[in-house]
């Protein structure tokens, strides 16, 4: 009897999804168990964003889902397909993704894990290059290429407690609503930033070093890891090798890669009023409030560093040892 009902109620599931229309997520139905907006309609063939490209996907493992900006539109994201300015990545269950920027940076995000290029500036022939990405929750792992003979290099990542900022670096950030936990790993210094506490000192992590943010309480001092517990953080991101030549800016050893033309790109000291921020204050002229949810950007100068991270169960591609110097 129990079969029968179970098989009927079963029935009727199917029956609500066939009215609903093939490609539509309806609330609470397997939406990524909520990672994904209500109504979102998946598209069956990609359309690029607006403006010129700033990045690629390099590899999929699972059911990510990209969604351009100001649309309800969601399109699976696949191996070689072009980001944009305001594009957001989901990576759901079970799933993994990686991309590269243009300017060589690689990014790679765990299962049930968001993130949002909110803007991301590179000018190879003014050198200068300026990224704000924001990270709402999961594990994500950031391999930030040194830009040093830039004029301007910003990185920097926002999540729901903090913001981090970084000029070049190799770091895992874990978020969550209430929680950022930061790691650096080896050849690396970042600085975070509460949001919550900013008038605090910011805390300067080194390689191997982890400091948390939890939401109404100041940073966390840094603490030194363990080889053991290194390695286990490391073990996330195993199962996927990275491309060669990867972490190497578009033009400057990728021969795959189109050439980025950047003439006419967004002016990077513009960028800060686009995205409607306030005045840069307090470390590395970090953006005082950049509201809720995650932001990753380039960094400025040595002093520019602020970050968060959420845990979220999951695991990570595999990732450089070690940031390339130019």
């Amino acid at each position: 009897m129990s079969t029968l009902r179970n098989k009927t109620v079963f029935m009727s599931c199917l029956v609500v999804l066939a009215l609903l229309g093939p490609g539509v997520f309806p609330a609470g139905a397997s939406n990524g168990q909520g990672l994904l907006p209500d109504g979102l309609v998946m598209e069956e063939t990609f359309s690029p964003g607006r403006g010129r490209s700033v990045g690629r996907i390099q590899v999929v493992k699972g059911d990510a889902v990209i969604m351009h900006a100001g649309e309800l539109k969601g399109y699976r994201a696949e191996r070689g397909l072009r980001l944009y300015d305001g594009d957001t990545l989901t990576a759901l269950e079970d799933a993994k993704i990686r991309f590269r920027l243009n300017d060589g940076s690689i990014l790679s995000l765990s299962s049930e894990t968001k993130l949002t290029l909110n803007k991301s500036v590179y000018q190879k022939k003014t050198k200068q290059r300026s990224s704000f990405l924001g990270m709402a929750f999961g594990k994500a792992r950031f391999f930030v290429v040194k830009l040093l003979d830039y004029k301007r290099s910003e990185f920097k990542v926002k999540t729901p407690t903090a913001v981090c900022g970084v000029r070049g670096s190799d770091f895992i950030l874990e978020v969550s609503a209430l929680e950022t936990v930061a790691t650096a790993l080896e050849n690396t210094e970042i600085e975070i930033q509460s949001l919550e506490f900013p008038d605090e000192k910011p805390v300067i992590l080194k390689d191997f070093e982890m400091s948390r943010s939890f939401k109404g309480r100041p940073l966390t001092k840094p603490i030194k890891l363990s080889p053991e517990e290194i390695k286990l953080k490391k073990e996330s991101f195993t199962g996927v090798e990275p491309d060669a030549d990867d972490a190497q800016p578009d033009g400057e050893g990728d021969a795959k890669d189109e050439e980025v033309d950047d003439s006419g790109v967004d002016d990077v000291d513009e960028l800060g009023e686009n995205l409607d921020l306030e005045d840069f204050e307090g470390i590395g002229n970090m953006p005082r409030d950049l509201g809720n949810g995650g932001f990753l950007i380039p960094e400025t100068d040595p002093g520019d560093k602020n970050a968060e991270a959420l845990k979220v169960p999951g695991e990570l591609p595999a990732f450089p040892s070690q940031p390339p110097v130019e």
